[in-house]
């Protein structure tokens, strides 16, 4: 509703649904709602400094406007990730966030898990792209994983959560232990991505056996 809010053309309409939806929600829902737009806000603000400092002083800018997270949870004890409300969030784990080098300058932001069994969650917060785009082929790439998976096709597709919260902005779940293809192509040297077997090369240097490269090789041929 928070995205709709900002659109000219369907504003007032959203504004009536917000409305009737905290009407009807009790405190503690209404609460949670107010919690976690606090945090995008913060979220979105530390993103434009973070964005328009000079490229030294980035790290030393996010580093000091992650202090407004952590008074954030000294002040709500405990929030639920709008990315997955299923996950609740506790603090931040102040050494592990960081921002990544691309235009947009996306801030990768490491929340303490408040199940004290569970792992420290990482997301990545993105300014300046249209991430509806982003759900819409997210979901049907999951109805395209079901109808595979109902005929018995395993594609061993990893889908991961994304959440536009406002105008060009939005929550993105960062997938462990991935790699781009950008990445790939740049170990393979300057005309790595002309090659044609410079997928198939990094496949075979982190799948020694071969039981585990056809599996990959396989799964990707299937995928194309």
């Amino acid at each position: 509703l928070g995205i709709s809010l900002n659109e000219v053309y369907f504003k007032s309409w959203y504004q009536k649904l917000l409305a009737a939806l905290q009407f009807c929600a009790g405190k503690a829902l209404n609460d949670e709602f107010s919690k976690e737009r606090k945090l995008i806000k913060i979220l979105g603000d530390i993103g434009e400094k973070v964005k328009s400092a000079s490229d030294p002083r980035r790290q030393e800018v996010l580093r000091k406007e992650i202090g407004r997270l952590e008074e954030f949870f000294q002040d709500v004890n405990s929030c639920h990730l709008p990315l997955n409300p299923a996950l609740c969030i506790k603090g931040i784990d102040h050494d592990a966030c960081s921002y990544f080098t691309s235009n947009a300058v996306p801030l990768k932001i490491t929340f303490i898990n408040a199940n004290p069994m569970g792992n420290n969650i990482s997301i990545i917060f993105k300014a300046g792209d249209d991430l509806r785009q982003d759900m819409l082929v997210l979901q049907i790439i999951q109805v395209m994983d079901n109808i595979w998976l109902q005929e018995g096709l395993d594609m061993q597709m990893i889908i991961y959560r994304c959440l536009s919260t406002g105008k060009s902005q939005g929550l993105v779940q960062m997938v462990p232990d991935a790699i781009t293809l950008a990445k790939i192509h740049r170990h393979s040297g300057l005309i790595g991505p002309l090659k044609e077997n410079t997928i198939k090369k990094w496949f075979s240097q982190h799948n020694h056996l071969k039981a585990d490269y056809d599996k990959v090789c396989h799964a990707a041929t299937n995928f194309k």
